[in-house]
């Protein structure tokens, strides 16, 4: 409009100036005036024209770079979403991987907790089949009971029968000439004379015999003893080495619920696996309890044996006697079956049981083999003991390296913390750039963004390298936890086996050595149980393998020490 404005005042002033001729020629001033302006007039014509398409070009370019701008924005803004959409994928990404590997973690607890059923379950088995080993023992000791009952009443018969033959032999040599008389009472006296030099030697002979026996039978006691003392320290070693396990089976299970930050569950499993413990435990004192009880009960009847002995040894002179102690020691084996032998009574009835024995005829020499037998049963007492301290320092290693787990489990523990603290704060980051960035301009937010992407990205790649760390760190623990409860339990399956099969040997060695005891023993049970005991080929047998009347190997070495 500036331009336009003189452009036409110079038209103007032209035709203006197109009057007559005359008066131009009037004044050649003016004319020259005029025409001085003509050229300025067609001087501003041609600037304000040349204005006019610049000031036209400068609209085109201006709209045009608006246009290139508006372009640009959409794109950056087209490219801010696509980064927000791929971000958020990421993030769902992670997500799942997250909830497949709870998901993973969670089924390898339920099989876990599957095993530990399985393995309750044989424990209820196992103890099932020692209360009915233990049931059959009873009544074995009962049957031997009786037959030592009746054994006792044909000995009581056997002596009066003596007496009643002496009796008529001294009063039918009454009636005999005085002549016959004393010459059959020197012959007498001579032939008594050499008989109780021989019986005297031989007595000597069995007195011997029967100190040896006296000591192998305290020898006896006295590794009966231990070993019950060692099995009580390996069910407490036992003991301890379950609750340790438990123990880190629930520091595990708690890590993983924390991870999962599910606190309701977590509670729920604390507290059943709590209640699980506590009631392993109490069955486990439950099952020391019987079997203190019941080793309690053996070395009672092993006293009341001796006493028992020591009665019919006493028996032989006086059988009113014999009689009043059996039924003493019958009410007092009712009374006090359950009671503890007191300290040293066992040693002072094997004394006084050694003190009788010298008046006691017949016996055989067999000291020797017995002491080469004690030396090799002694022997591989001595190897098992090896054995067991090799078992246990193998189990003292696999619970190292189960500490060892448990702390690497820890430290990864801590990494995932500290990651899901990281997480955290460049969420919160995220948001408060994403606020931040609305109230920026439209440059710096672009920049800004792709800042933030290029961050964002990298920490994720970070974050999913150490958290795919962390998942093959937590499935090689919990391998290796497999491993060692594993190998746990193959070790126990181990130690049963070695502990039966050492049974088995000690009891065939005591049948080695006392074969004939043995066949007098089963012959003269075999009135009132010939069918169960016709159905054992030899005392070292497995129960599973006898049907209902299985024996083991405790029952066999108590008849082997009644036999003595």
């Amino acid at each position: 409009l500036a331009v336009a404005a003189p452009v036409a005042v110079a038209v103007a002033v032209a035709m203006r100036c197109q009057g007559p001729p005359a008066a131009a020629a009037r004044d050649p001033e003016l004319l020259s005036l005029i025409r001085q302006k003509e050229k300025d007039l067609v001087l501003a014509a041609r600037l304000g024209k040349a204005l006019l398409e610049r000031n036209q070009d400068m609209s085109r370019q201006y709209e045009r770079m608006h246009k290139e701008l508006t372009d640009k924005l959409e794109h950056l803004e087209q490219e801010k979403h696509e980064l927000r959409r791929r971000f958020e994928n990421k993030e769902g990404e992670w997500e799942g991987r997250v909830s497949e590997l709870e998901s993973d973690v969670k089924q390898l607890q339920d099989e876990l907790e599957k095993q530990q059923v399985h393995l309750r379950e044989a424990d209820r088995e196992k103890t099932r089949a020692v209360q009915e080993l233990s049931e059959q023992n009873q009544r074995l000791l009962d049957q031997l009971s009786r037959a030592s009952e009746v054994e006792r009443q044909l000995s009581l018969q056997v002596h009066t029968l003596q007496e009643d033959f002496r009796e008529k032999n001294s009063s039918s040599s009454q009636h005999i000439v005085r002549l016959e008389s004393l010459q059959a009472e020197i012959k007498m006296l001579t032939d008594r004379k050499r008989e109780l030099e021989h019986r005297l030697s031989a007595m000597m002979e069995e007195n011997d015999l029967l100190q040896g026996t006296v000591e192998e039978l305290q020898d006896r006691v006295l590794i009966l003893e231990r070993q019950s003392h060692d099995k009580d320290l390996q069910l407490h070693q036992s003991q301890l080495e379950l609750q340790e396990v438990r123990l880190s089976y629930r520091q595990l299970q708690g890590k993983v619920e924390e991870l999962s930050e599910e606190k309701s569950l977590q509670n729920l499993n604390t507290t059943s696996t709590s209640l699980l413990s506590e009631i392993e435990q109490s069955m486990e004192a439950e099952e020391l309890e019987q079997e203190r009880e019941q080793l309690r009960l053996q070395l009672w009847e092993a006293y009341c044996q001796v006493r028992y002995l020591c009665s019919h040894l006493r028996g032989n002179d006086s059988a009113d006697s014999a009689v009043s102690t059996d039924s003493s020691m019958d009410e007092s084996s009712e009374t006090s079956s359950a009671k503890d032998v007191p300290a040293g009574s066992l040693r002072a009835a094997l004394s006084e049981l050694k003190r009788l024995i010298q008046n006691v005829l017949d016996g055989a020499d067999s000291t020797s083999s017995r002491r080469s037998d004690d030396d090799t049963l002694e022997e591989q007492i001595r190897r098992t003991s090896e054995d067991s301290r090799a078992l246990r320092e193998l189990m003292e290693g696999e619970r190292g390296k189960l500490r060892q787990s448990l702390e690497e489990l820890q430290r990864l523990h801590s990494q995932v913390a500290l990651l899901s603290v990281e997480m955290t704060t460049l969420k919160e980051e995220r948001d408060r750039l994403r606020c931040a960035a609305e109230d920026k301009e439209a440059s710096e937010r672009l920049l800004q963004a792709i800042r933030d992407r290029d961050e964002a990205i990298a920490k994720k790649n970070a974050v999913e390298v150490e958290l795919t760390k962390c998942k093959i760190d937590m499935m090689s623990l919990n391998s290796q936890l497999l491993d060692a409860i594993q190998q746990k339990v193959n070790l126990s399956q181990q130690l049963e086996a070695w502990q039966d099969d050492m049974h088995r040997v000690i009891d065939q060695q005591l049948m080695d050595k006392h074969p004939k005891e043995w066949s007098q023993l089963a012959y003269s049970f075999s009135s009132g149980s010939g069918a169960k005991w016709s159905a054992r080929p030899s005392p070292a047998f497995r129960p599973e393998q006898q049907g209902d009347e299985p024996v083991g190997a405790e029952g066999n070495r108590l008849f082997s020490f009644f036999k003595k």
